[in-house]
């Protein structure tokens, strides 16, 4: 995920940093799958973000990991091309917070007194409207 991810970052830019928390078996609590996270920081200094995950099926009643789920999982390489894509998107858009957090970012925004916050926000998400 993470040569996939940096191979479409560095036909933008050379100084691309990722770096990596890898764990496996009973550190990462048994997972029965990966994911993968980016955040980008502006020269203004927000940050915006994509993340993703991918996991097998568990079956409820016996908490194994479902056979026939394990042969239609993405590549790692597939999901790194993804999401670095998507985090792309999310800067092309504009704005100071990511499509994923505007629902909160909005939320908070209706606690203060009135005409108080002011952001400038990309393309709206459907959560945020």
């Amino acid at each position: 995920m993470i040569h996939s991810a940096r191979g479409v970052f560095n036909r933008l830019l050379p100084d691309v940093h990722i770096s990596t928390d890898h764990k496996v078996g009973k550190q990462a609590g048994n997972s029965p799958g990966y994911g993968i996270s980016l955040v980008a920081e502006t020269t203004s200094g927000c940050f915006v973000s994509a993340d993703t995950a991918i996991s097998y099926g568990i079956r409820e009643e016996s908490g194994e990991i479902e056979d026939d789920e394990r042969k239609d999982l993405v590549p790692a390489e597939g999901v790194g091309n993804q999401i670095a894509s998507i985090l792309l998107g999310e800067i092309e858009q504009g704005g100071v917070v990511d499509s994923t957090h505007q629902g909160l970012l909005f939320l908070l925004c209706a606690l203060c007194p009135r005409d108080i916050s002011k952001s400038p926000e990309g393309k709206l998400s459907p959560y945020g409207i």
